[in-house]
Formats: C-alpha cells, structure tokens, sequence
C-alpha cells in the first residue's frame, strides 16, 4: 500500500518566503528609521540656524529702527557688520548690511522749506498790472473742464476766459478770479492775506557756472537718432535749421542725454556774436520728436511721446535731465514733439530730500562780464631790420628797447614778434575788440613816422594791414593803438577765440621815417584784446516783459497739426512767462508742478484728455533708502565673520519723517523681502 503524500515540503518553502519578505521589510523599516532619524536631526539643526538667522536679522532691524544712519553712512554706527557673539548659546551671528541704490526718497513734505516737490501744482508770482497770473481758454464754454490736481496760487489774477478749472486742492488769488473755479476749500481770491503758498521757494540751479560750449552733433541721416551732449549752447538759428522738415536729419529723434543743459543764445540783442547767422533768440522745434532724460526702452525716430523717457515720479533712480535758459533765449514747439524728463539732485552723493527733480529752469540771477586781456611780447621770431631785438627789450613798457637806422635812402624797417595768452580764453568767449599797441618814438623833429600793422593768429587767417600816422620826432616816448579789423572768418582771431583754439598770434610792424638817417625805436609792441566769457545770466529782455506789453515766453507750444510737449518733473520760470497750447495730449502736460511768472492755457478743440493737464504728486511715504542685510551664523563659536556661505538675506527700507534728521526710535522699517540662503 502506497503512501499517501503531505504539504511539508510546501509548508517549508512558504515559511521560507515569508520569513525572507518579513526580514526585507523590516530591514527596509530599519533602514528608513535611520534615514528619518538622521534628516530629522539635520532639519532640527537647519531649523536652529535658520531661527538663529532670523533673530540676529530682527536684532540688526531694531539697530537700524533705534540708529540714525543714512543713505550715505554706515548702517551701525561706525561699521556695516553688526557682530553677534554667543548670540545663542554657543552660536554666534554676524549682519552685514550694503545700500540698495535701485531705491531713493519719494515724496515727502514736513514743511514746504524742507519739500521735495512744489507747494503747489500751479504758482504764479507775476504782479504786472494787466497780466494775468493765470489765464486758461477753452473752445467750449459749456463742457470743457480744465481739470488740476493740487492747489493753484496766483499772485495777481486768474482768468478762465471760458469752460471751468477744477483743483483738487485749494485755489487762491491775490487778484480778481474770473471764470468758474471750482475747488476744495472753495477758492479764495482777491485776497491779500500772507500766505507761504504764494513765495517763491527759490530752487537753485543744478549748475553755478558755464558749462562747456558744447557743438551740435552730425546732421546727415533722416529719420535717425541725433545725439546730443550735456553743455552749453549759443546758437538758436542752426538748433532750429536741424530741426526743420528741410533738414538733412528731419524726422529724426532728437535725444538730449541725461546732465544740465544751458541755453544761452546770442543770435541778436547785446553782446551777439557776429560769427552766428544773425536772427532772434528763437529756437524753433519744427520737425521730429525730443526726448531729454534716460529713455525708457530702446529709442528710434518712430519712438512715441509721452512716456520714452523715465519719469521721476515713477523712477526716483533716473538722473533725467535739466534744461536752464538764460538772457532773452526762447523755445517754441511747432509741428514737433518735445519730452522732457528731469531727475532728483544728488550733489551730495544721496538723494536731496528738499529739492525736486526741476526739468526746466529759468535763470533768476547773473550776468556776462567783458573781460580785458593785455598780451606781450613773448617770442621775436624774426629780427628782420631790427636786428638785435629780444624779448627783453620788447616784452614791457619802459627799460630797453630796440632800434632801426635808416640807411642809403632806405626808410623803412621790419619787425615781427609773438604774442601768447598765459591762460587760454574759455571755449565760447565772444572777441569785442583787438587793439594792437607800439610804444615808439624816432629822432627826427621834423617829420613824422607812419607804422604799418598786420596781426596774424598762428594758424589762421592775416586780419588786414592797419596804419598808424605816427609822431614828429624828439625825446618823448609815444604810444599809439589801432584796431584789429575782426572779420566772420572760422579762422580769424574772432573764430579761433570763439572755437577756444587761439594761442597767439604774430604782429608784423613796418615803421617808416622821413629821413634816411634817422632812428625807430621801439620799446613794446601789446596786443588788448576784449571778450565777453560765457557765463550764467539771468533771463531779460522780451521775456521778462509783460505779455500784454509786448513781451515773450520763454517756453511757447502752438496748435500746429502733430505738436505736442510734455514735462515730467518741475517747471521753474520765475521771471519769465509759459504759453501753452494744448491738443492731442494723452496724458498729463506738467508732472511735478508749474512756478512761472504767468502762465497762458489755451485749450484746443481737438484736446480729449479728461484727466489732470498739471499735477504735484500727493505725499507717500517713501523710503529714505533701502539695505540689504546678509545674515552668517556660526554654530560652536565665540565669533563670526560675514564670510562664506550666509543664512539668510532680507531687504528693508527704512522710512524717516525727515530723511536728512532721522530721529532714533521714530523710524518706520518695511520688509521688503526675507529670503532664506542656507
């Protein structure tokens, strides 16, 4: 009888399998306890130092809340590392902090003496009898709204000839108001009550002397972007022949580059320099588009207006630009486009919290100055008849001098010297007189002797020859002048002092006596010459006279097809009128406010614009400055250096009543980003 088989065997290989499935998985649980221990051991000491890292940046934070520091010194009194030791426990900690120059002041106004924007949107200083302070015309007497955000102070008059004013502030007058006028408080006019909103808070120019003479760039490619250089420029006539549709760069852009612009034209009126095509002070935009200040994007001819170059009020960082005018000097905007964009002061290396950024200024003060220079001789690079002639003898009045006999019924003799100017003439400067001075005397008492003069500028052109009658002779020493003849030649003495490349000339003097046997002495040969320097003056003439006296305005738009003109920063005339016509406009024609003597509104029919046409910012809170602090912690240790890999890095701001007096413990700390580095 056979066997009948059992499961042992099966049995045994199925407890085998279960035991090998078991020692895997617990193997696999120990290992994974392992891994958890460990991670949860590192994520406690990653989680230590991250809280380490954030005290020791919320220590630096009170520091800084408790401090006085400014954007210009050190963070922690006289150190940028706040050193933490045995911050907790045995971990040290240690901060550094560095400035963020991506931020800067914005708007803030304890008082209006310590303001970096305008008191208001609109002031007029203007007293003139019959010329009003503010005058706005609209087409519709019935619809149009001219429409300001901030207050308006006039103080003479204000005159809406037709439709209304809005303000979103307070209006105020000196004078008559006249038009509706619509504001919160309501206005207030023909007022005399002392009110600090009606002074001229006097902004200084961002310049106190000429800058350099600046030449206009290349002219030959339509359509193009023409690039212009900070400085100063004389010429109205060729900046407006560039500008013109007839132009060999018409329909380009025109970009003034960020810096200080002083227009001072002397096309006409005193002291005009003949070497310029003789007209008025006028420049003319009549072609293209003008961009002043940093662009926002890429620039090209098809670049559009508003908003091609940064506007302070949304850009606190963009240097921007200034355009000063001086003397009688006007800009007109015709058929073309002008943006001017200005940017904040920083003289002193930070923001100024008292200034705003002034876009276009006109000067208040100054003059030009005509100054007297006397050169001697310094060189005799030909003898000539004078044949032991030196400088010595030559260079000053009085002392020796040299001599000519005539001979053999030769009567005249040949001197030629050098003149050079010890200091150079400033690039610019506009040649008033030249005057050639021989001091000489000759022995025969009965006859006089005669000098013929020419003056030649080393490397230009002869001036024409100029005669001298001369004395009798005798004992006594004669001095006698006669004048350069100046000429509009690029290389005549007149061109060459203008281009700043006169050095010195050679004077070429031919005496003659009347008897063969007398003798020409000449002690000194002087060249005067007398120059006008550039220099900073104060706007005069048409456009500090009344515009219902005939006068000008400094800055005039017209209603031309296509004109348009905006300022993006402050507009300071305190001498001197705005006209302003206004069409096509798709945002606001003045940020940052309008001081001027008058200022003239003329709204166009095609004007659609339903927001402010000028506006002062509102006043935010901004920052005087921002920092970054890094944040290094150093387990185990009595000290720790800002070196090597950080655990932390925020940004904060810091944000002081008066950013230039930051008072301790009345600061304000904004995080502006925490962002753990470890």
């Amino acid at each position: 009888m056979k066997r009948r088989p059992d499961d042992e065997g099966a049995v045994l290989i199925l407890v085998l399998i279960v035991i090998s499935v078991v020692a895997v998985v617990l193997g696999a649980l120990l290992t994974y306890a392992d891994t958890s221990l460990r991670t949860t051991i590192n994520l406690r000491d990653q989680a230590s130092a991250g809280a380490d890292a954030d005290g020791a940046v919320q220590a630096a934070i009170n520091n800084l809340r408790n401090g006085t520091s400014t954007a210009s010194g050190n963070c922690f009194g006289s150190s940028n590392t706040l050193t933490l030791p045995s911050f907790e426990g045995t971990t040290s900690a240690a901060v550094k902090c560095s400035s963020d120059p991506s931020t800067a002041v914005r708007i803030q106004c304890p008082s209006l003496s310590n303001c970096n924007r305008p008191g208001n949107a609109i002031l007029t200083l203007g007293t003139a009898p019959g010329e009003d302070g503010l005058k706005i015309t609209q087409p519709n007497s019935a619809t149009s709204t001219f429409r300001v955000h901030g207050g308006i102070y006039s103080n003479s008059t204000i005159n809406v000839t037709s439709g209304s004013v809005t303000a979103s502030s307070g209006v105020y007058a000196k004078g008559a108001c006249i038009g509706t006028i619509q504001s919160t408080p309501p206005p207030q006019c023909s007022s005399s009550a002392a009110n600090p909103l009606g002074d001229d808070p006097g902004y200084a120019p961002k310049i106190t002397t000429a800058p350099a003479l600046q030449p206009l760039p290349a002219c030959t490619t339509k359509n193009s972007v023409v690039k212009f250089s900070p400085g100063y420029y004389d010429d109205a006539a060729k900046l407006s022949d560039m500008m013109t549709n007839s132009s060999k760069c018409s329909g380009s852009l025109w970009w003034f580059q960020p810096g200080t612009y002083y227009f001072d034209f002397h096309n006409s009126g005193t002291n005009n320099n003949p070497l310029l095509d003789y007209g008025s002070n006028v420049w003319t935009i009549n072609d293209g588009t003008l961009v002043a200040g940093v662009p926002t994007g890429t620039l090209s001819a098809s670049t559009a207006i508003p908003g091609a170059c940064i506007n302070p009020i949304d850009n606190p960082n963009a240097s921007g630009v200034q355009f000063i005018f001086g003397g009688d000097s006007q800009m007109v905007v015709k058929a073309g486009q002008a943006e001017i964009c200005g940017g904040w002061n920083t003289d002193s290396g930070a923001i100024d919290p008292t200034k705003p950024p002034v876009a276009v200024y006109g000067l208040t003060s100054g003059t030009e100055s005509t100054t007297t220079k006397t050169l001697a001789v310094t060189s005799v690079p030909a003898a000539d008849d004078y044949k032991t002639a030196t400088v010595a003898d030559l260079g000053a009045i009085g002392g020796t001098a040299a001599g000519y006999k005539s001979t053999n019924g030769q009567l005249s003799g040949k001197l030629t010297v050098g003149v050079t100017p010890t200091t150079a003439i400033p690039v610019g400067s506009i040649l008033k007189s030249a005057t050639v001075r021989v001091v000489h005397h000759h022995e025969d008492t009965a006859n006089a002797d005669s000098l013929k003069v020419t003056l030649t500028p080393t490397g230009g052109t002869a001036a024409a020859t100029t005669l001298i009658p001369g004395e009798k002779g005798g004992s006594s020493w004669y001095t006698d002048t006669t004048p350069v003849a100046l000429t509009t030649a690029v290389n005549g003495l007149a061109g060459l002092i203008y281009a700043g490349t006169f050095t010195g000339a050679q004077i070429e003097v031919t005496s003659t006596v009347g008897d063969k046997n007398d003798t020409e002495s000449i002690d000194a040969i002087q060249l005067d010459l007398s120059y006008v320097t550039p220099a900073l003056r104060a706007e005069t003439g048409c456009v500090t006279t009344g515009l219902n006296a005939g006068g000008c305005s400094v800055i005039t738009t017209t209603n031309s097809p296509g004109s348009q003109f905006y300022v993006q920063g402050t507009t300071y005339t305190p001498k001197a009128a705005l006209d302003i016509s206004l069409n096509n406009l798709s945002e606001q024609v003045f940020r940052f406010g309008v001081i001027s003597r008058s200022l003239q509104i003329k709204q166009t029919g095609s004007f659609a614009y339903i927001g402010p046409v000028i506006e002062v910012p509102d006043d935010a809170p901004g920052f005087a400055y921002a920092v970054y602090l890094t944040a290094y912690v150093c387990p185990g240790s009595a000290t720790c250096s800002t070196t090597g890999s950080p655990s932390l890095r925020a940004k904060v701001a810091i944000v002081d009543a008066n950013p230039s007096a930051p008072v301790a413990g009345k600061r304000q700390i904004a995080i502006l980003n925490w962002t753990p580095t470890g």
